[in-house]
This record gives structure tokens, sequence and C-alpha cells, in this order.
């Protein structure tokens, strides 16, 4: 079978050789798979999770946010999320926390995508088209895909650029405004390649990558009691002009919202109709300076590498609040507005691979992330109309108007945003006076073999990152969820630490197998919460507010073992993981805010088991499966979270099984492949509802593709996405922990779906 090779421990070795659970993805792999994106990939693997495309590898989800940071994502070698999986060497997922090579956050694991890099001596050029009609979707999702490669000089430089576009409509439907869902993305990755001898090359890389959304994904199945409006009737000696007073329009009982209030939609209302005052909308862009450079044989002791970037990221966004703040009577939003640096740098030496039985690395990283002065990091606006005015003002009078604001001349809502911001639509603001977060580490790893002769070889690794983080965070607030002079605060800290590897690992002297023993440790570096807004102080929750969370901690003790047997080839892992001060995002019910804590202590074990199977007649069998038990060991009132739950998010086994056969048609290679994927029951909080709101059932998904050769340039693939059309709750969890009015919101799988795709190549 063909030698799989991989750069986990940042040097080439056989995956064999790495002493830890390791599933590697190649390009080919990536294309026979139809793997658009990493969320793709995700499902196949076993112990991972990504209910709303946040990955969760071994159960370490850790609160009842619906997207948990726990594990990092790598694009060669830089930190970077890039998720589209087109012109891609290979990708990498590394189980289990990796403190120490590759640093914080790294408590679940690693991703890592090694892209296609520049080829200094032929031109190639590749596309893709691909259409894709979901079923009770409007519209078709497109994308194209494009890459180039270019040699520029004579075997010294060479260029390569890829890009990427994409229009996706979605499922769900605004009744209150006709919008669905869509999300635009659009990329391009420039690469220029130096190589300067043969032993010194550089790469220069640029990234600007674009993603654009409207409208929401979750469903809502919440059955409102009726529709409030508000009366209002002219009165000059009133504070707000109008005398204000309220009723209610009765829903028919198991109404939904878009049911009971209306659709303007040209669709039925159905299950994917929602109704929200307003549509939220959210833009980001973020462009990325790479390099790296390679220096084999530096003075003849070691060979040396470089990773650093450049990148700033801009994300604008709207938040609806018009049904928490206002219950529809009148709209209101904030528009969210953030820009942020950040820099890192890596610089590596490594043995050449010259000493008997004996290899080390060493390193260091350094990251730091900042935001200047924004003074309009949120402004939540309202409708300015008097009679809006006069609405918002009576809706919300707990702020106590007379006496309270009354004191410094202010008597309604509109007022408010005059004096303060000198706009009538305008009720609250946060800014940032400057920001930042660094972290320096240092970092080294040993290895050690043992020849033990027809035995095979023992070999011993040790490994340990020592960490220096350093944060700041200067921000205020002002407006009508605020005291009325309004509030600065400053928050700052610091940490230092180390992270520890030991392993053992077994390989015969034939090198078709090895057993591992390997205890690992993780961290994510702790944060600045923002300060409690007044209008959250009352909230039950409150109580467990701090200005500073903390770093969290994980302990990984794992035995593995992998093997390459004629025409099987497998891998296998069984693990305990103890995590202390688990972060929790504890929201608070009564104001719309969260915070994060450090609030829990948690434990997960699990055995995970991957493996492929290559028959005669070109029929290949993959099949990969997980168990997973992964409970608090503490209870955490904040959370609803009792000793000995599970963690929410994590399903109790997850399973892919894919069945590949290749054959000839009409004198064209082509390749039919048939996967099931499963996953158990899980939910989205520790206090879950008894009515099922925040409980994801059971399922299963059939997926059928095939793919044929026209000739050495063009193929044509067809897949068919959820093949028996089965209903797929992937996430649900509920606003609140009792009642049928708040949000329900629920995240369907897409129903059946049939693509079509074409891809080209010239080289």
């Amino acid at each position: 079978m063909e030698v799989i090779t991989v750069t986990s421990r940042k040097r080439v070795e056989s995956l064999i050789e790495v002493p830890m659970n390791v599933t590697s993805v190649s390009a080919i792999q990536i294309s026979n798979r139809n793997l658009i994106n990493k969320d793709d990939l995700y499902r196949t693997l076993a112990g991972a999770a990504s209910p709303t495309g946040t990955l969760i590898l071994r159960g370490l989800s850790g609160g009842n946010g619906a997207a948990p940071s726990t594990t990092s994502s790598f694009t060669d070698d830089i930190p970077f999320n890039f998720v589209d999986l087109y012109d891609i060497e290979a990708v990498e997922v590394l189980r289990g926390p990796q403190g120490t090579l590759w640093g914080s956050n790294a408590i679940g694991g690693t991703v890592r995508v090694i892209t296609q890099k520049p080829k200094l001596d032929t031109v190639e050029f590749t596309s893709a088209l691909q259409s894709k009609n979901t079923k009770n979707v409007e519209g078709l999702d497109l994308q194209g895909w494009a890459a180039v490669n270019i040699p520029l000089i004579e075997n010294a430089v060479a260029m390569r650029i890829t890009g990427h576009s994409s229009n996706k409509p979605g499922s769900i439907i605004n009744a209150a405004t006709g919008v669905q869902r869509e999300v635009k993305d659009q990329y391009l990755r420039t690469q220029f390649l130096w190589q300067l001898s043969e032993d010194i090359s550089f790469n220069l890389g640029y990234y600007n990558v674009t993603n654009r959304t409207v409208g929401t994904r979750f469903a809502d199945l919440s059955r409102p009691n009726g529709r409030t409006f508000a009366n209002t009737v002219e009165n000059p000696d009133s504070n707000y002009g109008y005398d204000v007073s309220y009723g209610s329009t009765p829903c028919t009982e198991g109404q939904t919202r878009a049911a009971c209030f209306g659709n303007v939609s040209n669709v039925p209302v159905g299950k994917y109709h929602i109704w929200e005052s307003l549509d939220g909308w959210s833009k980001d862009n973020t462009e990325l300076v790479t390099l790296t450079a390679n220096v084999d044989d530096l003075m003849g002791f070691a060979d040396f590498a470089y990773s650093g970037s450049y990148r700033t990221t801009q994300s604008d966004s709207l938040d609806n609040w018009s049904r928490l703040d206002m219950a529809d009577l009148v709209k209101t939003w904030i528009i969210n507005y953030d820009k942020t640096a950040r820099v890192t740098h890596e610089f590596r030496l490594q043995d050449k691979g010259n000493l008997e039985n004996f290899t080390w690395t060493v390193g260091a990283f350094y990251d730091k992330g900042w935001r200047g002065d924004i003074p309009n990091a949120q402004f939540q606006y309202h409708e300015s109309d008097d009679r809006s005015i006069a609405v918002f003002s009576d809706w919300n009078d707990w702020v106590d108007w007379d006496d309270y604001w009354g004191e410094i001349g202010i008597y309604n809502v509109g007022q408010l945003g005059e004096a303060l911001y000198g706009d009538k639509s305008k009720n609250y603001n946060l800014y940032y006076d400057g920001a930042h977060n660094t972290e320096l580490a240092f970092f080294g790893e040993t290895t050690y073999t043992v020849d033990m002769k027809a035995s095979g070889s023992l070999e011993f690794t040790a490994g340990i990152r020592y960490y220096d983080l350093e944060d700041y965070a200067s921000f205020g607030y002002s407006g009508i969820w605020e005291a009325r002079e309004g509030r600065t605060a400053l928050s700052e800290g610091d940490e230092s630490g180390n992270r520890k590897k030991l392993s053992v690992a077994w390989i015969p002297e034939s090198k078709d197998m090895s057993v591992y023993a390997l205890y690992s440790e993780g961290y994510r570096p702790g944060g600045n919460n923002t300060p409690l807004a007044a209008a959250c102080r009352d909230d039950e929750y409150a109580s467990g507010h701090t200005t500073r969370y903390t770093s969290d901690s994980i302990d990984n003790y794992e035995i593995g073992y992998k093997a390459n047997m004629g025409n099987l080839r497998f891998s296998t892992a069984v693990y305990q993981i103890d995590w202390e001060d688990v972060w929790a995002s504890v929201y608070m019910p009564t104001c719309g805010f969260s915070y994060t804590a450090n609030a829990a202590k948690a434990r997960s074990r699990g055995i995970e088991w991957e493996s492929s199977y290559s028959f005669e007649n070109d029929l290949e069998l993959i099949l990969n499966a997980s168990y997973t038990d992964s409970v608090m060991l503490s209870d955490v009132e904040a959370l609803g979270a009792k000793y000995g739950q599970d963690m929410t998010q994590v399903p109790k086994y997850n399973a892919y099984v894919g069945l590949d056969k290749g054959f000839t048609f009409f004198n064209k290679q082509t390749n039919v492949r048939l996967d099931v994927e499963a996953y158990g029951e899980y939910r989205s909080h520790f206090n879950a509802r008894d009515d099922g709101s925040d409980t994801a059932d059971a399922y299963r998904r059939v997926n059928l593709s095939s793919r044929i050769e026209l000739n050495d340039n063009i193929r044509l693939s067809a897949y068919i996405h959820n093949l028996f059309d089965s209903e797929i709750e992937q996430f649900k969890q509920a606003r609140t922990r009792a009642g049928s009015t708040n949000n329900l919101n629920v995240l369907y799988a897409p129903e059946r779906s049939l693509t079509l795709r074409v891809d080209y190549s010239f080289m």
C-alpha cells in the first residue's frame, strides 16, 4: 500500500511513525469525495462533531454556546482558518491537545491545511464549475474555482494563483420581509516561490477572503400566543408626546410566528419560514500576507524554517433586537463594526537527520493581535418617527425617564439619542479605546530511538512549550442600557506557564505498524470580559461575572495502535482527557448578553477507529467510528450543569462508512461511491428542556456520488446528498428555559440535493 507521509511534528514522517492519532486526507481523496470545505471533511472523521460548523474533537465543547473554540487551524503553518479545499495538497487532523508544537487553542486538536505550492517546471491550469439543486430551496447553489501555475524564471521563480466565487441560497425565508437566506463567498490566494538555491527557498503569499450573508440559517419552532400591538393617542403633556397602551391579537393554537403574523414572501408558509422585523446581515473581509522561508543545512548543523504573517480583518454586521427588546412593536437593531490586525512569527531549527537515533526541534513563536480606537464598535438604533420613539420609551419605562434621566433633561429615547450622539435614532454605544493580546512562546521536542535489531525499535519523545501571555483592553459604554454618565473600563492581565508532552512508541523492523502511549497537555489563553451592563445586573447569573477569565488546561492520556496489513490500513486510540478551569459562555436571559467564566471541571474518555480496506476489482471500503463519554465533574449553577452530565453538542457515537467502486464504462474510468454517516443524540444546553427544544435526535444520512473521466483533461461528477431525504435537526436550542414564545432555534440539515460538477485541467 502507498506510504502516507505527514508533517504533524513539523518534519516529514510516515503516518505510522507519528505517536498520535492523525487523519491525513490527500488531494485525490478530497476530489473523489467532493469535499468542498472543511465541514464536509469533519463529518467523515471518527470522534468529531460539528453541529454548527465549528469542529469539536474528543468531546471538548465546554458550555452552552453554539461555537466552542477548542480546536486550532493552520494553513501552511500560519494560524489561519482557511476552509475551502480546492487546490489543496492535503489536510491533516491531529487529535488531542497539541500545546507543545502547535500552541494555544489546540486543546481538542489541530487542523492543518497544506496548499498546493508553485511549481518551477510546469504550466498548469485547473478549473471547476458546480451547480447544486436542493429540495425546498429556491435557486441554485453555484460555485466556481480556478487555479493557474506559471513558472516565471526557469527553475527559480514561479507563481500560483487560486480563486473561488460562490452564491449559495439557503432554505430559511423571512415571512416579514420576503428575504431568503443567502451566502456569498470569494477568495483569491496568490503565492510566489523563489528557489534561491537547492537549499534556500522563499514563498510569499497573499490571501483576500470575503464572506457575505443575509438572513439566518436557523428555523424557529416557537409558537406565540398572540401578536402585541401598541395604541397611541397624541398628548402634548406626555414626555413621549403620546399616551401609549397595548393590546394583543391572538394566534391560533399551534401557529408559528410566520403563520400568525403574516407572510409577504411568494412561498406558502412552511417549516423554513421565520418572522423577524429585520434581516440580519454580515460582511467579513480578511487580507493576509504570509512569508515562509526554508534554509536546509544551515551552517552544517541544522535546517532552518520561518513562517510569518500579517493580516487585517474587518467585520460589519446587523443584529435584529426588535423581538427581544421591543416585542416587535418598534424596529430596533445593532450595527456592529470591528477592525483588527494580527502579526505572527515562528522560527524553527531542526536536526538535519544525520544524527544516529536522535532528532530534535527547537523554536520560538510570537503572536500579537490588536485593535485601535473604534468609536462605533456597536451602535443600537431604533425607528425615529415620533410615534415609534413614544412606544420605545414607554415600553422601556423601567429606566425611569421621569426621575433618573429627567434630572438631566432627558425624558424619552429620542432626546437621549440627541443628547448623547446627536442622532435621535441611536440609543446605545460600545466603543474601544484600544486592545491587544500578545503571546510569546519557546518550544522544543526531542526523540531518541533505541534500535532493538530484529525486535524493531523503541522511540522516546519529550516536548515542552513555555508561554507568556499578556492582554489589555480599554472600552466604554453609554446609552439606555447603562448609567447616565456612561462607563469606561480597563481590563488587563498576564499569565505564563508551560505545557509538556511525553510519548513512547514501538515500531517493528518491518515498519508496518506501531504501538504508542502518549501524555500531552494543552491550553487556551485567558482574556477579558466586557463590563456587566446595567440592564444585566439583576440577572440571576450576573453574580458569576468577572473582569477576567484565565487559561484552561488539558491533560491527555492516550494509547494507540496503527498498522498497514496488506490491503488493510487502520489506526485506533483510547484516551482520557482531564479538563480544568473549563471556559463557559454564560448567557443572561434578562438582558441578552453573555460573558465567559472559568466554570467547571470535566473529563472525556473515548475510543476512535479509522480504517480502509482495498478489495480486488478496484473496490475500497472506509470505516470510521468512535465512542465518546464526555462529562462534567462539577455542578455549575450558571450553566444549569450537574455533576455527571454529558457535555453539550457531543454525541456518544459517530460513524462513517464509505464504499467506492471503480470500473470502466464505455472505455472511460468511472467510480461510484456510497457513504453513510451516523450520529447519536446530543443536547445543546446542560439544563435541557423536557420538550426536546434543546435535543438533536440521532440520525443517519446516506449519500451517493459518481464520477467519470471523459479524457485526460475533463471529469464529470454527480452527487446526491441525503439520498433518502431524511429530516435531520443538526442543532436545536431554546433561547429560554421555559415557554414557547421566545426563539426555539433549530438548524436543519439540507434535504436531498443533486449536484453536477465539471472539472477541467491542463498541464
